[in-house]
């Protein structure tokens, strides 16, 4: 299976899971997966849902993902910006808000690694009010 076709299959389970659709895209070497209507914790950003983008490379599933992109409207309720996300950078004719949050554990390349970053993903989301208010 080809690194695109098992990307495809890990997104299928994760739409399983969770509801979420989206699509992979590919541009020369990499892959792109765009996520669709991702909801965020009520009452900490300003906007409800974003799109979110990750990125890997046609050597998924070795090549780990690292951070994730957003919507460029993605801030706190506040108007502030999350720690690690002021930058902004263009990807698939789109801007997007990079959320510079790395993972700190093992790439498990067995399962489905794509499922495991959206969790990484949600759990920083869940803890950034706590974050903010230490």
């Amino acid at each position: 299976m080809t690194a695109a076709e098992t990307v495809r299959a890990h997104l299928a389970e994760l739409r399983a899971a969770t509801g979420i659709t989206g699509e992979v895209i590919e541009r020369g070497d990499q892959l792109f997966v765009l996520l669709h209507a991702v909801p965020l914790p009520e009452g900490v950003f300003a906007v409800e849902k974003t799109d979110v983008l990750f990125i890997t490379d046609k050597q998924y599933p070795l090549s780990a993902m690292d951070m994730f992109w957003t919507e460029v409207e993605v801030a706190r309720v506040d108007g502030t910006i999350p720690e690690g996300a002021t930058e902004i950078e263009q990807y698939l004719d789109r801007r997007w808000r990079r959320f510079s949050w790395h993972r700190n554990g093992v790439w498990n390349v067995g399962g489905n690694p794509l499922l495991d970053h959206f969790v990484f993903m949600e759990g920083r989301f869940s803890i950034e009010p706590r974050r903010e208010a230490a």
